[in-house]
This record gives structure tokens, sequence and C-alpha cells, in this order.
């Protein structure tokens, strides 16, 4: 035992001696630099992503020159459902529905 502890190897159980803590290399700190990500994190994003979207939408519309004017449609209660749920599942309101139906219906006239 203590010809161990004179050569300066080891300790008095015969371990090895104890070394400085080993700095982590460039791969390993890209490891501990990737978060998992949470439900919340990922609604968070993908609700980041449609503002995105939409801002882009509106900010390609007209000028104020040709702000859009308010009327009345007449519509049954089983069409006003489908537009209502059209616009829902696009994301849009149901003007923006009326407004591109009859664009597209003028245009084919």
């Amino acid at each position: 035992m203590d010809s161990v502890r004179e050569g300066g190897k080891g300790d008095q159980k015969g371990r090895p001696p104890r070394t400085a803590a080993r700095r982590p290399t460039g791969r390993s700190r890209l490891r501990e630099a990737v978060v998992s990500l949470d439900a919340e994190d990922i609604a968070l994003a993908r609700l980041q992503a449609h503002l995105r979207r939409t801002e882009t939408i509106h900010a390609a519309a007209p000028s104020a020159a040709a702000a859009p004017r308010r009327t009345t449609v007449c519509l049954s209660a089983a069409l006003l459902a489908r537009l209502r749920d059209r616009a829902k599942r696009d994301g849009v309101t149901a003007s923006e529905v009326v407004e591109e139906a009859l664009q597209r219906f003028l245009r084919s006239r």
C-alpha cells in the first residue's frame, strides 16, 4: 500500500488516480442544445405559422381605395349553414367565402 501512495498512482484501494473532468465535445454540446417539444410548444408553433399566413394574405389585399362595401344577402338556412361550415373549415370569414365565390362566378360569365 505504501508503494502505491509514494508512486502517486492510485489511492489506498488501488483505483487509478482521478483526472480532471472531461469537457464535452462539440457533438455532445449539440445534444445538450436540443430541447424536447411538448404539446404547448407545438400548438404555439402552429398558431404562429397560421398568423404568418393570415398576415401575408391580408397584406396582399387591395388598397383602401377598393375598400369593401357592406350589403345584405338573403340565404336559406341550409345554405347559410354550409357557408359557415366552409368558412370555419378554411379559417376565414363568411364574407371572404362569399366574395371569392362571387368573383369565380362572375369571371366565368
